[in-house]
């Protein structure tokens, strides 16, 4: 048995077992189960209010500066009309090209895509039946500078693009009349490492409610003592009663189950003057809870009704989920009081061909992808994600980092976040922190990545403050930091946080621990060609908690970094056309790379325990130079037995595998068996000379065989496969259908090296949103009903309406003739 396996597996056991005791029907059917959670959390953050209006729809758009746009009674009837969440960058930029452009001012940062300026102007109404409400404005996230205007009336400007933020518009918006919002949005200069999209690019609403209710970003729900008889829930409102006068306030709390059964409740009073709030503290306790772990991820609802006289005023759903959590240098992180190693993957937050636009469905099929690759952690990099994104990790049951910052006064670009840090840090934090810190996925709030100021006085000081600052927003989880530098020299810096993320820093846990042995310490980012290198001392020391790759999923911008290096050998315009990094363990479209497989025999984590790969004979990229093929690159292998051109050479086969000894097989002729296991870090290689047919490799436990992976020749192309990943979705004009394309065969066998130009036709209540095959250079257009095949594949996206039917996407190419799939748009619920 592996070391820690049955441990692991004897957790995830237990965590069933009490779990099925108390409601079989809720783990029993985990597809109903994820279905009936969903239904409660999909309007969980900040939380369900009296009246919630989406302002996702119908939107103007122009991109450039325009004069008078903010007025109510200016022209836009000429404007581009679309849908948020929106992302200009990622669209053509003209119909002959894609969005690419060798002269944007981000260059290889962004990808070549370009920013710029641009206007929003929504139309809305609100019901004069409404007169009297509060209305608050809130955007999820907006790309970067934002000015906002209601009515012709200037609320302000939001310059960081990645925290929410909202306006009281109550004195400025017209009931029973047309009222108007306008947006500036400027995203200029040289602002970003990484790919950062441009526009309104998550949800934004309205919020109607009468003067008393509950503050805009909701209660705080905290679990400060849990076992697997009880669980106390401590519950802390704040209700503002914004009337003229004195009102006696009844907070009614609930909690609710995943079977939407009440476990438990109270019932709290308080007298409240007009213009003043109250905050109410409720303890409640929740008998045999479920408790959340990313083997059990399930949530309870927090049922809330505020009144007075008699009558509901407000009303708020939170959900949220019961455990604990401990870091400490003797046992590592524990949740409900078992240690869990932490497999974790940093991750930006583009969703590739949609770029930043933050789908609900975008954002859970990552979390999907990572968790079934067998990773247990996300660090988000290197700021806050959409809400939608930690609605799926608690749903799915991803732990997280939540990270603010990239920089803090002292920049890495002229035009960056160090231009509003002094001003405007302790909002985003707030931002940040009162948003987030009901997601029982959260485990750690990160004050920053790689902070220029980490070995400098003022930056043991700005820690401090930071810190102590996200510690008073919340005290129940630990502040982090991600850092470069360590050792004796960054001890005044990481001393101010009480767990330590180390950037590529594995020379230095041991010598760190020996001077700091009290320190809780993770990589917070590793290569991926050095994965048991980083995992080795977090199944050593339980001081060393985790490990989190860069990248666990690729991304747009800085590009070609898992090919070139960083910046290594570039000349002119840099690496353009390449707009990916190339160094995801998944690539952009969602597709495991050879690191993935990998990781599944690191971690023993699912079904490939072995396989094989065989390293391209030549550069199968271009632009190669083995001198600068480092850090965040991968060997150039891949999972092929097609190599024309190159019969009888020698071709090195690598092999992973997690029994004890790996036996390669070529055309049924064995070519020997290989020690693998731990001391060979899990991995054979052999040099075979190439013959097409099939390549098998087979894993060997105790002598028997208990795995094989096989690659086979492909022949010709013959036809094209689609396969959908879901094939109903919901009419709401949000939801995705993620439509992979392969082209095969006559008998079936994926062809590698294809690169067909495949085109789209949608039919019905449907769109295609986005299209891409993971390539990480090139011109193509994210947007045209069209996408030349990478490794044999390409991704389509398609969109629902708001009308619910079929949607039928027939995808067809020279002399491979035409494939079809059908999805159906249904009605239903509609997501935030």
């Amino acid at each position: 048995m592996i070391p820690g396996l049955s441990l692991v597996i004897l957790n995830a056991v237990k965590d069933l077992v009490e779990n099925w005791k108390k409601g079989a029907d809720v783990i029993a059917d985990n597809g109903k189960r994820a279905l009936w959670i969903w239904g409660l959390t999909m309007l969980c953050t900040p939380g369900v209010r009296a009246e919630r209006i989406s302002l996702n729809r119908d939107w103007r758009f122009l991109k450039g500066p325009v004069s008078g746009a903010q007025e109510t009674d200016f022209d836009d009837s000429a404007w581009r009309r679309l849908s948020v969440p929106h992302d200009w960058s990622i669209e053509d930029l003209s119909p002959q090209r894609g969005p690419v452009d060798p002269c944007a001012v981000g260059a290889h940062n962004t990808g070549y895509t370009v920013g710029g300026t641009a206007w929003y102007r929504k139309h809305f109404a609100l019901d004069g039946a409404s007169t009297g409400q509060r209305v608050h404005l809130h955007f999820d996230g907006v790309y970067m500078n934002a000015d906002v205007w209601v009515n012709g009336v200037h609320l302000g400007n939001h310059p960081y693009g990645y925290t929410a933020f909202w306006y009281d518009v109550t004195p400025h918006v017209r009931f029973g009349a047309t009222n108007v919002v306008a947006v500036e949005v400027k995203n200029e200069g040289v602002n970003s490492r990484w790919y950062s999209g441009s526009g309104i690019y998550r949800s934004v609403w309205l919020d109607v409610m009468d003067p008393v209710h509950i503050e805009h970003w909701g209660p705080a729900v905290t679990t400060p003592q849990v076992s697997a008889d009880s669980a106390q829930v401590h519950v802390r409102t704040e209700v503002l009663n914004e009337s003229d006068n004195l009102q006696a306030v009844i907070l009614r709390s609930r909690i609710l189950d995943p079977n939407g059964k009440m476990v438990a409740e109270n019932r709290a009073d308080a007298g409240i003057t007009g213009g003043a709030s109250h905050s109410f503290e409720q303890s409640l306790t929740v008998n045999r809870p479920w408790l959340w772990s990313p083997q059990s991820p399930i949530l309870y609802t927090l049922s809330q009704e505020v009144s007075a006289a008699e009558r509901v005023l407000d009303r708020r759903q939170t959900t949220f989920g019961i455990r604990s959590i401990e870091f400490d240098a003797e046992h590592g992180f524990r949740l409900n009081g078992r240690e869990v190693l932490l497999k974790g993957a940093c991750m930006h937050h583009d969703n590739y061909m949609l770029g930043a636009a933050a789908y609900p469905r975008a954002e859970e099929r990552r979390v999907e992808i990572v968790k079934a690759a067998g990773f247990n952690a996300i660090r988000c990099a290197h700021n806050p994600p959409s809400a939608a994104f930690l609605d799926a990790c608690d749903r799915l049951g991803m732990l997280v980092i939540d990270e603010a910052f990239d920089q803090w006064s002292r920049r890495k670009n002229r035009q960056d976040y160090h231009l509003y840090f002094d001003e405007w840090w302790r909002r985003d934090l707030e931002s940040m922190v009162l948003r987030d810190r009901n997601h029982p996925s959260i485990i750690l709030w990160s004050i920053g990545n790689e902070i220029p100021e980490q070995r400098s006085e003022q930056g043991a000081k700005l820690a401090a403050q930071l810190a102590a600052h996200v510690r008073s927003l919340d005290p129940t989880r630990p502040a982090t930091v991600a850092a470069n530098m360590s050792g004796p020299a960054g001890d005044a810096f990481l001393s101010q946080v009480d767990v330590v993320g180390y950037n590529y820093q594995l020379d230095n846990y041991t010598s760190d621990h020996a001077r700091d042995p009290n320190r809780v310490m993770y990589g917070s980012e590793s290569f991926p060609r050095d994965a048991f290198d980083y995992w080795a001392p977090v199944e050593a020391h339980p001081h060393v908690i985790g490990d989190f790759v860069w990248t666990g999923f690729d991304y747009l911008g800085e590009a070609s970094i898992g090919w070139f290096g960083y910046k290594q050998g570039w000349s002119g315009t840099g690496p353009y056309p390449w707009h990916i990094a190339y160094c995801g363990d998944i690539d952009a479209c969602g597709f495991k790379r050879p690191a993935a497989f990998y990781r599944d025999v690191l971690w023993r984590t699912g079904r490939n325990q072995v396989s094989a790969f065989v390293k391209s004979p030549e550069p199968s990229l271009p632009n190669f130079d083995p001198n600068n093929h480092l850090l965040w690159t991968y060997p150039d292998i891949h999972p092929s037995w097609t190599w024309p051109g190159h019969e009888g050479e020698s071709l090195e086969v690598v092999v992973y595998c997690a029994g004890e000894q790996a036996e390669l097989f070529l055309n049924g002729a064995s070519l020997g068996r290989k020690a693998t296991g731990r001391d060979n870090k899990y991995t054979a290689t052999w040099q075979v000379p190439y013959a097409p047919g099939e390549l098998k490799a087979v894993g060997y436990t105790d002598g028997r065989a208990n795995s094989e992976w096989v690659l086979k020749t492909a022949g010709a192309p013959a036809r094209l496969r689609l396969s959908a990943d879901r094939t109903e979705i919901a009419a709401d004009g949000l939801d995705l259908s993620y439509v992979t394309v392969e082209v095969l065969d006559a008998q079936g066998v994926l062809i590698p090296q294809a690169e067909n130009l495949i085109r789209f036709e949608v039919q019905g209540q449907g769109a295609l949103a986005g299209v891409g095959n993971g390539k990480p250079y090139g011109t193509e257009s994210f947007r045209q009903p069209q996408r030349t095949a990478f490794n044999g594949r390409c991704l389509a996206v398609l969109k629902s309406t708001r009308q619910p039917g079929a949607i039928t996407l027939t995808a067809t190419a020279d002399g491979l003739g035409s494939d079809s799939v059908t999805v159906q748009a249904v009605a239903r619920a509609s997501r935030p």
